[in-house]
């Protein structure tokens, strides 16, 4: 079970570290950009790139350690085989059902009718 959670919270991060990446590349790519000659300088707007993806960031990175602290604190968000459920989606009769990111189940949420 600790695998699956394992795999879980490495691809739950993984928007996360994308977003770093190119916010590093971004700063990168900026400040070589500044120290080229007047003709080839960046547009204003771009100066802005690099601490949006940040900010970006930062905030995948709170609201996936916010769903993994639920999902650790209550059964709700976890399937029998340790994995993170997704969102709730309409399913046969109407019922919402929740499917399994790492085994496909497909689950009604528990606690609900």
């Amino acid at each position: 079970m600790q695998d699956r959670w394992d795999w879980s919270v490495a691809r739950a991060y993984a928007p996360t570290a994308a977003a770093l990446a190119a916010a590093f590349v971004a700063s990168l790519a900026v400040s070589q950009a500044r120290a080229q000659p007047v003709s080839a300088a960046t547009p204003a707007g771009w100066d802005w790139t690099p601490y949006a993806l940040f900010v970006l960031a930062g905030a995948l990175g709170l609201w996936t350690t916010a769903r993994l602290w639920r999902a650790r604190r209550t059964a709700d968000l976890l399937c029998r085989c340790g994995g993170l459920l997704g969102p709730e989606r309409p399913g046969r009769g109407g019922e919402l059902r929740c499917v399994c990111r790492a085994c496909g189940r497909s689950w009604r949420r528990r606690g609900r009718v």
